[in-house]
């Protein structure tokens, strides 16, 4: 959800297309460098959607209790089986009578007989072969391959079942994400690389569309990002948290590949690693990754209720402000996450007193959500639905994520379903109900055609419906203490969690539905035609007479339902009749 849907979404569909054309350029910097970020991504889906197809396995494990150096005695290391067939081109037949008898290239020299060894050329062109090379006592290789081959291990068979694919969760705890003890060779390692591969195709792309930013910007516009549209200005936001939150994730992932397969101890606390090292990185790149992703859906809010309202958006400075605000202190608050790992009160307290600060930022933007509504001429579509609905959400995932920041409360809430449903109602509602929201603003401008307004708000109401009846049920069974990442419950939390698969389900419904909107509006084709009449959109003045009239219409509309001047007479005679008054 986090790698593979919203983000390729923002950053590979809405920016690829949005960027060049609010910043005056044709293309971007670099076009076949974004292609390549583009098939990237797939990449690391395909790996990560090939878990699903691994069978369960045998799999060992080594203890990494005893090592010792054998004796430097070639007699005994020479002919091991387990360093035949080392020999890339396999010439061991030529190897043996040419490079070992002769020389290619120099006279031969002749042969020093050792006590250790039997026999021992100086020609230096045998330590091109590697396994020459690692039975060589002066070499440095020799003694890491008597370490990692020739040590004494103590070896275990365990059956590998289903468990392992998922024991590290998503968030890769240690040790169980670090160590193919508990995680067996295949499903762990596919998603480190297909992480990896994610955050390679992000850097690619953000990287391309911030020189795109910089170098092919239309003269008036270099230096006032006030003129960008809201949600370009949120996605170039996005862009440089990515530039500094990505490599953390991808130096944490490196090492545990390290840790898993190169015997390194970056996060095994009994060798000298430390397991909270991994949370402390990953939560780094974690937290501001929700910003990221909510950021650029700001923009879209910003940009779809003023139109919709015909409006300007209420403090649009502020509004600004509040994104950057936000954003920055993004990067001060991922111990939030870790309450529960051993920090001191002192940081705790730190921690919570900097989350609590963050809705500052946030509540002035709902605020001027709601002024950007009043006192407007309201058009509505289902784009100003899908926004609406967007502020809902993430009001409700708000107001629970400042209970989560709360130390105490923490406590009890923390790693309980109820913060599975504080944070999906943060992502896979209100992030995505405002994408939604995006595409159906942008919908003629990327496809040319009309969407078919009833699928589209047959999409709306069971995906947000949906959404809701998934994940308030979760909250309740928070409240109840029904931990996460479990299989299995007690059958007094049935019935929530009935209906909260209930509402997975009505929520796909919604998926397909909006699927159905695409096919109906291509299959339609219903010609776009602008609501200001070929002019420009933005221009004020047209803007200005686009209100009055949409002014005009509402206020018509709304007294249209009061009584004509007769029947106000006759009601006044009859309940107000002490009173005289003229015609």
């Amino acid at each position: 959800m986090v790698f593979f849907v919203v983000v390729p979404i923002i950053f590979g569909a809405f920016a690829n297309f949005l960027i060049p054309y609010h910043i005056g350029s044709k293309d971007v910097a670099y076009p076949r460098l974004n292609s390549i970020g583009f098939w990237i991504q797939p990449c690391g889906f395909i790996l990560v959607a090939k878990i699903a197809f691994l069978r369960p396995q045998f799999w060992r494990y080594y203890d990494k209790t005893a090592y010792y150096f054998p004796l430097l005695n070639r007699n005994k290391h020479r002919y091991y089986q387990e360093f035949s067939n080392d020999n890339v081109f396999q010439f061991r037949a030529l190897k043996r009578y040419i490079l070992n008898e002769h020389s290619l290239f120099w006279k031969s020299k002749t042969k020093e007989k050792f006590n250790d060894y039997n026999e021992y050329s100086n020609i230096p062109l045998k330590l091109l072969f590697w396994k020459d090379l690692v039975n060589y006592p002066e070499s440095f290789w020799h003694a890491v391959s008597r370490i990692n081959k020739v040590r004494r291990k103590k070896i275990y068979f365990t059956k590998c079942s289903n468990r392992t694919l998922t024991t590290a969760g998503w968030t890769f705890i240690t040790p169980f994400s670090s160590n193919i003890k508990y995680t067996g060779i295949g499903a762990q390692d596919l998603l480190l690389v297909s992480v990896v591969f994610a955050g390679i195709s992000s850097t690619v792309s953000f990287t391309n569309l911030l020189i795109t930013r910089r170098t092919l910007c239309m003269p008036g516009m270099r230096h006032r990002r006030v003129l960008l549209p809201f949600v370009t200005i949120g996605i170039f936001f996005a862009f440089r948290m990515l530039a500094i939150i990505t490599p953390v994730l991808g130096a944490a992932m490196i090492m545990m590949a390290l840790d898993r397969h190169w015997q390194t101890t970056f996060f095994d606390f009994a060798y000298g690693g430390d397991p909270i090292l991994s949370q402390h990185l990953f939560w780094f790149f974690g937290h501001p990754e929700v910003y990221v992703l909510i950021i650029p859906t700001f923009g879209f809010a910003n940009m779809i209720l003023p139109y919709n309202n015909t409006r300007r958006v209420a403090s649009k400075h502020h509004m600004i402000w509040a994104i950057y605000v936000m954003g920055y202190m993004g990067f001060l608050v991922w111990g939030h996450h870790m309450y529960l790992v051993g920090l001191d009160h002192k940081t705790r307290a730190m921690y919570s007193t900097l989350t609590i600060t963050i809705s500052l930022p946030a509540t002035i933007k709902v605020v001027n959500w709601t002024f950007t509504l009043v006192n407007g001429a309201l058009k509505v579509d289902a784009a100003l639905l899908f926004i609406i609905s967007y502020i809902l959400f993430f009001l409700v995932a708000g107001f629970t994520g400042m209970w989560l920041s709360h130390v105490s409360l923490n406590v009890s809430m923390h790693d309980t379903f109820y913060v599975i449903a504080h944070f999906h109602l943060m992502l896979s509602g209100s992030a995505v109900t405002g994408l939604f929201g995006g595409v159906y603003y942008y919908f003629t401008a990327l496809f040319g055609i009309k969407y078919s307004r009833l699928f589209a708000y047959l999409h709306l109401i069971y995906y947000s419906g949906g959404q809701w009846l998934t994940f308030v049920p979760q909250f309740y069974l928070g409240f109840s203490g029904m931990p996460r990442r479990i299989h299995d419950y007690p059958v007094v939390f049935m019935g929530w969690n009935s209906l909260s698969t209930a509402g997975h389900f009505i929520t796909l419904i919604g998926i397909f539905f909006f699927f159905l909107m695409l096919l109906d509006s291509h299959i339609e084709r219903r010609i776009a035609t602008p609501i200001s009449l070929g002019l420009p959109r933005w221009n004020k003045r047209i803007s200005y007479y686009i209100f009055k009239i949409r002014y005009l219409q509402y206020t018509n509309k709304k007294l249209m339902k009061l009584p004509n001047y007769n029947i106000r007479s006759l009601l006044t005679n009859k309940y107000f009749n002490e009173y005289e008054y003229y015609k």
